[in-house]
């Protein structure tokens, strides 16, 4: 292919500029402006994933983080709990940035590297994947690929944005499934995950969930700046939350191990299980008050039966 710059023959493919192919230079600069998508400073509140995920990774630990894009996270595990983090990114220009508070920096895909060959005998306290599984082709390969580093009693650490939320909800109902620019539907997630399937999402890839954590927010918090503004709006919104415990979770985190040889995955079998016998109180609540709404209208029947008739009755009767 013939450059269209003039000595410019290193071209390379560029994903984030649609996928065409454009001279190197130009690559880092578009990446540069990629990067910068996810360049934020952790607030202090109790409610962010990057602080609950940083509040379960134990002090001075050693820590591989998948996607550490320009290393905010990392800056944290390294400075406050003097942690040793080997870095893996795919965006050259975020890996440049993170790099100085990592140990060692891996640039690449988790999906298409060697890591056997890249990290050689190297294991991990924990492993990080915040917010990666869902802009992985295949996170269930990805998860199996660095069971191998764990060292024993080791744990992989998760956060993702919950489908299932009552705002996307909400968008759905109104025909809309636009992607934005972050959030629930960022542009650049593939694959889109309720509670139900991350359970079966580890447990395919061969790990159990020791625990589970949440970010929340209600629809009119997030990027949708939903409104109700009428009384049916408000009721629907109330039947999916009737109808959906995790309508606020905005992410979910998880906190997971690799599962004992030939013992027995459960999580998702039990969620099916919990999952209907929620369903069936749902339905047990609704009859009930559908129940409580007959009596009442039976008993202004009985008080009102002779309503029309009551004050005939009373003329009639004393003249008998």
């Amino acid at each position: 292919m013939s450059p269209i710059w003039p000595g410019m023959t290193d071209w390379l493919p560029c994903p984030a500029a649609g996928n065409i192919t454009v001279p190197n230079r130009y690559l880092i600069k578009v990446l540069s402006m990629e990067a910068k998508k996810y360049l934020f400073e952790i607030p202090d509140d109790p409610n962010h994933a990057a602080n609950k995920v940083i509040n379960w990774i134990a002090p001075d630990s050693d820590v591989l983080e998948v996607g550490c894009a320009s290393g905010i996270q990392t800056r944290v595990l390294k400075t406050s709990k003097g942690c040793r983090v080997t870095g893996l990114e795919i965006n050259p220009a975020a890996a440049e940035d993170a790099k100085v508070f990592c140990e060692d920096m891996i640039v690449g895909s988790i999906e298409q590297l060697d890591l056997a060959q890249r990290l050689g005998e190297k294991k991990f306290d924990f492993i990080m994947f915040i917010d990666v599984l869902e802009h992985l082709t295949d996170p269930c390969a990805a998860l199996r690929k660095v069971a191998p580093f764990l060292k024993n009693g080791g744990q992989l650490i998760a956060s993702i944005p919950n489908i299932a939320h009552a705002a996307v909800c909400w968008e759905l109902a109104h025909g809309r499934f636009d992607y934005q620019q972050y959030g629930l539907l960022d542009n650049t997630h593939i694959r889109f995950f309720t509670k139900k399937t991350i359970i079966k999402l580890f447990e395919e890839a061969g790990y159990r969930i020791l625990a589970w954590d949440k970010v929340t927010k209600t629809p009119e918090e997030t990027e949708f700046n939903i409104n109700c503004t009428s009384s049916g709006d408000r009721e629907f919104l109330a039947w999916i939350k009737r109808h959906n415990p995790e309508a606020d979770t905005y992410q979910f985190i998880v906190k997971t191990q690799l599962a004992e040889p030939g013992q027995p995955a459960t999580g998702y079998q039990r969620f099916e299980e919990q999952e209907a016998i929620r369903q069936l109180e749902i339905t047990v609540e609704e009859l009930k008050q559908q129940n409580l709404k007959l009596e009442s209208q039976l008993k202004w029947l009985e008080d009102h039966r002779f309503g029309p008739l009551s004050g005939i009755l009373n003329q009639i009767l004393p003249k008998i």
